[in-house]
């Protein structure tokens, strides 16, 4: 045997098998089913807001908060496959559908409330700026540490989306307890602290999930 085949052998044996990664898609779906339990078990704890059944019959509440949700899946999803080297530019464009619905349908009911109620319609809730803060955080960290044992090639972004879903996911779970009374108060207090998360997270990615991977 040759000192290049010793060495070679050498190295081998003391190489420990490494677990291969799960899928983008299964990481995502663990994520999500925590984040479920997390922020179903806050509801459970307020309980939920007794006119929860009139309100989703209701579309102008209806379709911003499926919006919300499926804004925090998309992330989920777009987070988890940016996360690993290869994954395509594009798939960061996926939460901007819903993204759009729900920043739309809120815009039209601000419009409407601004139009009748003047500055009225405006109001203050820095409980919900807290709760979703805080819990957006939480669900954050954890996503954060399992995006960390992949290699993201743009650790900045790959963390603003992550940061994105948990707070969309955190809004949803604050509504099904929560009172506001008009849609430009949940414009500026959900849809606007989730982009204020999310701008928060933007510069934190290399510290929170590493130098990018090239």
């Amino acid at each position: 045997m040759t000192p290049t085949d010793k060495l070679i052998a050498a190295l081998s044996e003391a190489v420990a098998p490494v677990k291969r990664l799960a899928s983008p898609e299964v990481r995502a779906g663990k994520w999500l089913a925590f984040a479920a339990g997390v922020v179903g078990l806050l509801v459970a704890m307020h309980g939920p807001r007794e006119d929860l059944a009139a309100r989703f019959a209701d579309p102008a509440f209806a379709i911003p908060w499926i919006a919300s949700v499926l804004v925090a899946l998309t992330a989920a999803f777009a987070a988890f496959q940016m996360s690993v080297p290869g994954s395509k530019r594009a798939i960061e464009l996926l939460p901007a559908l819903p993204l759009a619905v729900w920043l739309g349908t809120l815009g039209t009911g601000c419009a409407a409330e601004l139009s009748d109620m003047g500055s009225a319609a405006f109001g203050t809730s820095w409980a919900c700026f807290k709760f979703i803060v805080l819990t957006g955080s939480a669900l954050g960290v954890a996503m954060a540490l399992m995006l960390r044992k992949a290699a993201p090639l743009a650790p900045s972004r790959t963390l603003a989306m992550g940061a994105l879903a948990a707070a969309a996911f955190a809004s949803a779970g604050l509504e099904l307890f929560h009172h506001l009374q008009t849609s430009t108060m949940v414009l500026v207090w959900h849809l606007g602290t989730v982009a204020f998360v999310t701008l928060v997270a933007l510069p934190l990615g290399e510290r929170a999930l590493g130098k990018p991977a090239y």
